[in-house]
């Protein structure tokens, strides 16, 4: 299993062996470091800028500062040294526990750095599954609500090559913010027969650190089919509309209406059936728990309140509320989601249904919450979460903030 360096943080992660990824076992060769140590920049040493998480910084990479120190070569030919994150990362193989990766751990390695400047506060990676050679991410916070197809393949590997664009579906407003992403079977189709059924892009606007009333919801997608030309062929970036898009209102359990928890990472069951959502914030000082949520099963549509929503002056929407009589959702691209009673002062457009798609509320379900077994000396937030194809193995990241964890143990639920 590789470990790869997130801004300069190591990040210990269980990786998915799925169709149209990487395959885990391709060793990706680095260069060979130059000279006897780390270039270092003026001012301020490697360590300092690993600890400030100053990696990815384009200076850095085009000054060729700290390459070893960042885990972007290996080796000296002439004074054989380990970098901090090497020796760090190393230090988890000394004594693995039982609930180790099973394929052991490495030193973190550089596959491609993504190149394009759309992507500035990347949260949210998944690999696609309809189209070899690509993953899908997206920016966190108040950013365009875009979701970035990125080639692994070819000569466009690292450039932004699919751009999907989010902004015009029900819900998404000023502050909408992304926060994880999956990519399983649509849901809904229990009906139609595996071979026949369709891949969907799950992106999760689940939750905020504040806990304030501006809405969560789950967006579902359909993932376009690309073709192999689009690792070669020129790069076009125009973004895109979803086709048959989904927008699910979240109502967690424990909640107010219209309010969410700190959640930051879903899981999505691989045949698109039900998912899950994880509290961020491991409370009492790290110890936990975290609680986790479920949504219900999600293989009839018929059993869908849908809304009623239509397009207001100002191509934002007006949506009438299944799940509660006379109130509106009022969702503003340059503004707030805000709910309202009675039929709002606007004026209304046709029901564009191609481009709503359908948006209906959903109930999440607690299902209990999972403590730090660490305890509070090893503080913990929960940044990601997926499930194996099988359905059977949750894999969970982790990241500690300011406070580096200790990598010699994985956190285990």
């Amino acid at each position: 299993m590789k470990s790869p360096t997130v801004l300069g943080v190591l990040v210990t992660l269980a990786l998915l062996a799925i169709p149209g990824s990487l395959a885990l076992e391709d060793e990706i060769a680095l260069p060979q470091c130059r000279g006897s140590r780390d270039e270092e920049p003026a001012e301020y040493t490697c360590l300092e800028q690993v600890k400030w998480g100053k990696c990815n910084e384009t200076w850095v990479i085009e000054g060729n500062y700290c390459e070893e120190a960042c885990g972007r070569c290996e080796g000296r030919a002439a004074v054989p040294t380990s970098g901090p994150l090497e020796t760090r990362a190393r230090s988890a193989l000394e004594e693995p526990p039982s609930s180790a990766c099973l394929s052991g751990y490495g030193p973190p390695e550089t596959a491609l750095y993504v190149k394009g400047g759309l992507l500035e506060e990347e949260s949210g990676i998944a690999a696609s599954r309809a189209n070899e050679g690509i993953l899908w991410l997206h920016n966190d916070n108040y950013d365009k609500k875009h979701v970035i197809a990125v080639s692994v393949l070819g000569p466009n590997a690292g450039n932004i090559v699919y751009v999907l664009d989010l902004e015009g579906l029900p819900g998404i407003n000023r502050y909408s913010d992304f926060e994880d992403i999956s990519v399983a079977r649509c849901p809904f189709q229990s009906d139609r027969p595996e071979a026949e059924r369709t891949w969907c892009v799950w992106v999760g606007d689940v939750g905020n650190n504040a806990e304030w009333d501006k809405g969560t919801f789950m967006y579902v997608v359909e993932e376009p089919i690309l073709g192999s030309s689009i690792h070669t062929s020129p790069i076009d970036r125009t973004p895109r509309p979803p086709t048959n898009p989904i927008t699910l209102r979240l109502d967690y359990e424990g909640y107010g209406y219209f309010k969410g928890p700190n959640v930051e990472a879903i899981a999505v069951a691989p045949d698109g059936s039900r998912f899950w959502a994880f509290r961020k914030t491991t409370s009492h000082g790290g110890a936990g728990p975290a609680a986790v949520w479920e949504s219900p099963t999600l293989t009839d549509r018929s059993a869908l309140q849908e809304d009623d929503c239509r397009m207001i002056a100002n191509s934002s929407w007006s949506c009438a509320l299944s799940d509660r009589p006379n109130q509106f959702l009022i969702s503003q691209k340059y503004g707030q989601a805000i709910l309202v009673g009675g039929q709002p002062a606007f004026s209304v457009r046709s029901r564009d249904s191609a481009r709503m798609g359908v948006s209906a509320p959903l109930c999440l379900q607690k299902i209990g919450s999972m403590p730090n077994p660490l305890g509070p000396k090893d503080k913990r937030n929960i940044s990601g979460a997926d499930l194996s194809l099988d359905g059977r193995a949750l894999l969970i990241a982790t990241y500690a903030g300011e406070s580096p964890p200790s990598h010699r143990s994985p956190y285990r639920f």
